[in-house]
């Protein structure tokens, strides 16, 4: 790598790193972040198409949320100032939300998007997908590339699948179990909690999955039978990793996941997350079972 090149990446990271460090690690889930805090800065490869190209991805540690971020290339040498961003797709109708954010000659800024409530129809899920920006002197509206694409399905097939599951059964865990074993044999019994809301139909779990610091299992009687109101599912939470690089890395800590099957059908994904007083738990858990082994 030359020196223009080292110069160039030396002043996109430090750009990122004061662009990133400014957000709030205490705003509510379903709050957007300031537009003036882009999550990200990469640097272009050499080889970059002229002009704005658009597209759409949702960062990781925003998943089970409506935060997303609409991804600007800027292949030109100058900044574009993007004014307001959008998805303009019949799945999600949010409209076009304020960005006014410079993105610099050369490179991929991914800004701040809040999704709105989905409409899960069939007829909305086979609409062309676009993505929009606008700038001082025009707009941009372009059809989403692949990537985008698969982002903003996977995204929508997850909210519809939550809200199918939600209209039939609540779940949650009862953490109020036993411990035994030390280190990554440890274990905490606890219960995955079905309840019953407004239709009959026979609720069965699948799977369940943990995260890289927490593995589950469930046993025994998987269902709530269709007459039943509620039942408790047998679940063991077991350490993933007890190293300290783990600890600190992990980003979707409490990201659970419940495969449910409704009936015969097949099997639906959502994310149940742990209660703040549960994650406090299940962290106590953590530090107990793996003792000195987060020194290493």
């Amino acid at each position: 790598m030359n020196r223009r090149l080292v110069g160039l990446a030396t002043g996109l990271v430090g750009l990122a790193v004061l662009l990133t460090g400014c957000d709030s690690q205490g705003e509510a889930a379903n709050k957007p972040r300031s537009s003036s805090s882009p999550d990200l800065v990469t640097i272009a490869p050499e080889v970059m198409p002229p002009g704005v190209r658009l597209s759409f991805i949702q960062n990781r540690f925003d998943e089970g949320t409506q935060r997303a971020q609409v991804r600007v290339l800027n292949g030109s040498k100058r900044p574009v100032r993007v004014r307001e961003i959008g998805i303009d797709w019949a799945g999600f109708r949010g409209g076009l939300q304020r960005a006014d954010y410079p993105v610099p000659g050369r490179s991929v800024i991914d800004l701040p998007y809040l999704l709105p409530r989905a409409d899960c129809s069939a007829r909305a899920g086979r609409d062309e997908m676009y993505a929009v920006a606008t700038t001082k002197d025009r707009t941009v509206r372009q059809v989403l590339p692949a990537d985008g694409v698969r982002f903003l399905s996977r995204v929508w097939r997850e909210e519809c699948t939550t809200r199918r599951i939600e209209r039939t059964v609540d779940i949650s865990y009862d953490l109020a179990g036993t411990e035994e074993g030390t280190e990554l044999e440890a274990v905490r019994h606890a219960s995955l909690v079905l309840t019953r809301k407004r239709t009959d139909r026979e609720v069965t779990v699948d799977q369940v999955q943990g995260s890289v610091l927490f593995e589950l299992a469930v046993s025994g009687d998987l269902s709530l039978p269709d007459d039943a109101g509620r039942t408790t599912i047998a679940l063991d939470v077991s350490p993933g990793r007890c190293d300290e690089h783990g600890r600190s890395q992990s980003t979707q800590t409490f990201v659970f996941r419940v495969w449910i099957r409704l009936d015969d059908g097949e099997p639906l994904a959502r994310v149940v997350t742990p209660s703040r007083g549960q994650q406090t738990r299940l962290l106590a858990f953590l530090d107990r079972a793996c003792g000195d082994l987060t020194a290493h």
